[in-house]
């Protein structure tokens, strides 16, 4: 089967899908035309796909760069758009989204450490609107002490991924879905935590590394929630898919 889209179609679903196809089939340039232009246009299209056009899109770029050396060089350039723009002074948060979600799907964090240093002094103000969203490659790059430095209230920013973690139950258990949901949010809960309580031992406050895992858990209020998180909060404790799946006690 043929992947590739008609001219002229502009679903941009179908065209992401079609480029992991083509893809797959070894069409790689004809992949690429296809992510370039999800990548252009299909917020154009949807807006609302902004979130898939910076994770799933990057990621599948990320990948055909990994095959195919065009497709690297076209991301790089894409990354160099917008970090011109910025360093100039003329760029924006979508630029810097975009240039983070590169980096990130590259896993190159060390690039948006280097980046964000660079933007404190030619953009402060959006280097400091943009701190939540840089924060996680910093701690991906190792550099505990601007860490620190980006996270003066790292109690307030547990109690922030708490409250995501009690959203995403709340609409887990709204919409009926599957349970192996729930523990995938636990286990995104935990890594995040887990970050932050890193960073704090690489700088020696061990003490408040042992009082903000306890509050970790205690922000939970749901018990049964609270207890799973508590459980996975435990130093060596095994990820949520190393447990395997509780047997159903007989009616």
């Amino acid at each position: 089967m043929n992947a590739q889209v008609e001219e002229g179609a502009d679903n941009p679903i179908e065209r992401l899908v079609a480029a992991r196809e083509l893809a797959d089939q070894g069409q790689y340039d004809a992949a690429l035309q296809e992510l370039t232009w999800f990548h252009e246009h299909a917020l154009e299209q949807d807006p609302s796909l902004a979130g898939v056009r910076r994770s799933y899109a990057l990621a599948d770029w990320a990948v055909l760069a990994e095959a195919y050396p065009p497709a690297e060089a076209a991301l790089e350039a894409v990354r160099e758009r917008s970090t011109a723009l910025l360093l100039a002074g003329q760029g924006n948060r979508d630029h810097l989204l975009d240039v983070v979600s590169i980096d990130h799907a590259r896993d190159q964090p060390v690039r948006t450490r280097d980046l964000f240093l660079q933007l404190e002094t030619v953009a402060p103000a959006l280097a400091a609107s943009c701190i939540r969203v840089v924060l996680p490659q910093v701690i991906a790059a190792g550099d505990a002490e601007l860490a620190e430095r980006l996270m003066p209230n790292p109690e307030e920013n547990i109690r922030q991924h708490a409250d995501y973690l009690m959203d995403a139950f709340r609409e887990r258990r709204k919409r009926f879905t599957a349970a192996p949901s729930i523990p995938a949010e636990i286990h995104n809960y935990v890594q995040d935590v887990n970050a932050i309580l890193d960073v704090l031992a690489a700088r020696g406050r061990h003490a408040d590394v042992n009082r903000l895992r306890q509050l970790a858990a205690d922000a939970i209020p749901a018990t049964t929630l609270r207890r799973e998180v508590r459980a996975a909060l435990v130093p060596g404790a095994p990820a949520w898919y190393e447990r395997g799946v509780p047997r159903r006690r007989n009616a």
